[in-house]
């Protein structure tokens, strides 16, 4: 018997990426294992042009045995919390939830700061700055993804609240982080996302001298 199976990915994440990470593995076990196939991928998309979520189609031909299958490959994959399996059922719509990871999005304004900011800071260099405190707590940076007016860069990790506590003076002092817009649990409404605002610096010569850098960045 054939179901017909809907998995949405609650992350922000490419096609290259989602291909490697998720769509790969598990066309792998499902088709060795004679489970079924991924027939179809959606990208869900904001308003300004950001993936909001990603939806798979999927057909499955033992529904308990190989939605089982779906979850623990996609949790293994890195698959964030908020995620979701879909399915019909005896005319009653099923919803599985899985994921153990968490997301921390920062959206740094691309706009409003000051020319030296843009010039003299980068978001690599925020990257280089948080990767090495974000790894002691398990964390990773997945991606990025550049708007009309904000640029952002997506961690991941098992809490969010923690990543922030964490990183929260890096963000408090990096320049370019001035005015950004912080997600704590970006996602699926369902796990309460907050946003954090960070202030813009009245005197920026004030902010830690320490990161100020003669190399250009791209904001």
């Amino acid at each position: 018997m054939r179901h017909y199976v809907t998995v949405k990915i609650w992350e922000p994440i490419t096609q290259s990426a989602r291909t490697m990470r998720y769509e790969v593995p598990l066309a792998g076990v499902l088709y060795s294992q004679h489970l079924g196939e991924i027939t179809g991928v959606d990208a869900v998309m904001t308003r300004e042009l950001e993936i909001e979520h990603v939806e798979y189609q999927m057909v499955l031909a033992d529904l308990d045995k190989a939605v089982e299958t779906v979850r623990i490959v996609l949790e293994d994959a890195g698959a964030p919390s908020g995620s979701e399996i879909l399915f019909r059922r005896d005319e009653t719509v099923e919803r599985i939830p899985f994921g153990r990871n968490e997301c921390l999005a920062i959206y740094m304004d691309g706009i409003n700061l000051p020319d030296k900011v843009y010039d003299t800071c980068s978001c690599q260099d925020l990257a280089n700055l948080i990767f090495e405190p974000l790894k002691s707590l398990g964390g990773e940076i997945r991606g990025s993804w550049v708007g009309r007016n904000e640029t952002s860069i997506y961690l991941f990790g098992p809490d969010a609240e923690a990543m922030y506590s964490l990183l929260k003076p890096i963000f408090a002092t990096y320049p370019l982080c001035q005015n950004a817009r912080i997600v704590i649990r970006l996602g699926n409404p369902d796990l309460h996302p907050r946003t954090v605002r960070l202030p813009l610096h009245e005197n920026p010569e004030a902010v830690k001298q320490v990161y100020w850098t003669k190399k250009q960045g791209t904001g």
